[in-house]
């Protein structure tokens, strides 16, 4: 009887999160995510990673979109392989649509192909491996997927969805890693401590700063191991049987970089920082400055990451400061494993904060939120949100309804973050658009949201600003969903108007049983106790 109730609650919550990342699906995946499909184009047909058209010119030293000089004098895009191995297999049914209906573009059928086929259930998979992490902290199943499904909705994880950037994937691959080390502390079974190797193995391919998931994941077996058996042999056995298991992905990657560079220890953004001087595709360029991109006083990223107005970690995920402060009153309670993932947890916070710290581009350029931090906020929020969510279900009258308040609010603030393009308020202050000095985002986007809806509301509307200003701001200045985005395609392309039509139809039923199914499922949180 329990399997069967633990196998409905996963099917419950894979699909709120699987109705939910359709129906908040963009018709882009960003540059970075485009540039990763372009390679994996490249490799399956044989062509050049790089595609320099006539009307391209670089704009600044180490313009991404030009790649570097690697082996062989091929030029390479200097990013990880890994994202680009995922999407390999949606790349080539993209291509395979494209021939059957034409009228849509080869790269928007890659696209929706990879988002459907690749981003989609790994975003849900990530939901499940989330309940399973926390069923192995055992909290009971209640808590578990209501946990699971409310932080889908209700923390950036819903934003990165949309855009699939890293986040998701290492969120998913991260959280596999720290719950089958703890399965292996709990059974002793050496799968899965080779599985926990082998996930952050992938981690690597995908990120290379993922060595500091690699630590704090590390950190975790180390200390439950020893707490669990109190016998150092059995911990370095732990330790060594996890190596076994992430080596080969290690070693891979190392190796690809080799084919792709020409040196095994070097990765792409090394290649690219020591090309910024010598390669002729920059002649003419203005010098950039020394330790470039490395320029920053330490206090800058470290301190933009988690107060300034802009990229704060507190604003965009604000369920982040509630959830710290309960994990701190209830510390003496928590059971050791825990503790010592909490630990691991701000440890990993701690690092990317000091990794990224000097970086020129810390706050992400123009993602939502800091987004080389969002994934260890998540990491950090999958067991406090569940003391959260575990405390709301025993709260009574005030307590209870302003924790009810907070999560409300948060699903409110990542509704907000899927429904225009990410690069609209970082536009807005490139152009000095009127409210944007502060760079209070969050604030513009719901000051935008409402003047799409309305802009006759404020004469600092972005359609309503002087064309010098509203020009640059056209294109951003939309609804992002896909059914939005593709009936605007369709107004310029009259053969797309009968697919716009059942796209409508298709999106329209997926968000009303995403509504249903997750107002059911969720109603526990939101009912006052009798």
């Amino acid at each position: 009887m329990a399997r069967k109730t633990a196998v409905k609650t996963i099917l419950t919550i894979a699909l709120i999160a699987w109705l939910w990342a359709i129906a908040v699906t963009s018709d882009t995946i960003g540059l970075d995510t485009d540039l990763r499909l372009q390679m994996a184009h490249a490799w399956w047909t044989g062509t050049e990673e790089v595609i320099i058209t006539p009307d391209m010119t670089p704009k600044v030293r180490g313009d991404i979109r030009f790649g570097v000089m690697g082996a062989g004098g091929k030029r390479y895009i200097a990013y990880e392989v890994g994202q680009s191995m995922l999407m390999l297999p949606g790349d080539w049914v993209g291509t395979q649509l494209h021939r059957l209906f034409p009228a849509i573009d080869s790269f928007q059928w890659r696209t929706l192909a990879v988002n459907f086929l690749i981003f989609i259930p790994l975003n849900v998979a990530a939901v499940v491996a989330c309940f399973w992490l926390l069923r192995l902290f055992n909290f009971d199943e209640q808590v578990a997927g209501l946990t699971s499904a409310t932080l889908f909705l209700a923390t950036t994880v819903l934003h990165y969805a949309q855009i699939p950037q890293h986040n998701n994937q290492l969120l998913l691959l991260v959280t596999l890693g720290y719950a089958t080390a703890l399965a292996y502390v709990h059974h002793r079974q050496r799968y899965f401590v080779l599985l926990s190797g082998l996930a952050l193995g992938a981690a690597l391919l995908i990120r290379s700063t993922s060595t500091l998931h690699v630590i704090t994941v590390l950190l975790f077996l180390a200390s439950c191991e020893l707490y669990q058996s109190r016998n150092i042999a059995k911990t370095a056995q732990a330790i060594f049987l996890w190596f076994v298991g992430f080596l080969p992905l290690a070693l891979l990657s190392r190796i690809l970089d080799y084919w792709r560079y020409g040196n095994f220890w070097a990765a792409g953004k090394i290649v690219e920082k020591q090309q910024l001087t010598t390669d002729p595709m920059w002649n003419g360029l203005p010098d950039l400055p020394a330790n470039y991109p490395f320029i920053n006083h330490p206090s800058v990223g470290i301190l933009g990451a988690l107060f300034s107005p802009a990229k704060s970690i507190f604003l965009y995920d604000p369920l982040l400061i509630p959830c710290l402060v309960l994990g701190v009153v209830l510390w003496r309670k928590l059971h050791p494993f825990l503790k010592f993932y909490l630990v691991a947890g701000v440890i990993n916070l701690g690092l990317h904060l000091l990794t990224y710290s000097r970086f020129v581009f810390w706050h992400g350029d123009a993602a939502w939120g800091a987004r080389y931090h969002v994934t260890s906020v998540h990491l950090l929020l999958i067991p406090l949100f569940a003391l959260f969510i575990q405390r709301l279900l025993h709260s009574r009258r005030l307590t209870a309804w302003v924790m009810r308040g907070l999560i409300a609010l948060a699903i409110a603030i990542q509704l907000t973050s899927v429904a225009m393009p990410r690069q609209m308020e970082e536009t807005q202050t490139l152009v000095g658009a009127p409210g944007s000095r502060l760079q209070f985002r969050l604030g513009q986007r719901a000051i935008n949201i409402a003047c799409l809806a309305n802009s006759s509301i404020s004469d600092r509307c972005p359609s309503q600003l002087p064309p010098k200003i509203s020009d640059h701001l056209k294109e951003y200045n939309v609804i992002s969903l896909l059914p939005f985005s593709f009936s605007q395609q369709a107004n310029t392309q009259p053969t797309l108007a009968p697919s716009a039509r059942v796209l409508w139809v298709i999106w329209g039923l997926v968000v009303a049983i995403a509504i249903v199914s997750t107002v059911l499922y969720l109603r526990p949180l939101f009912v006052p106790v009798a």
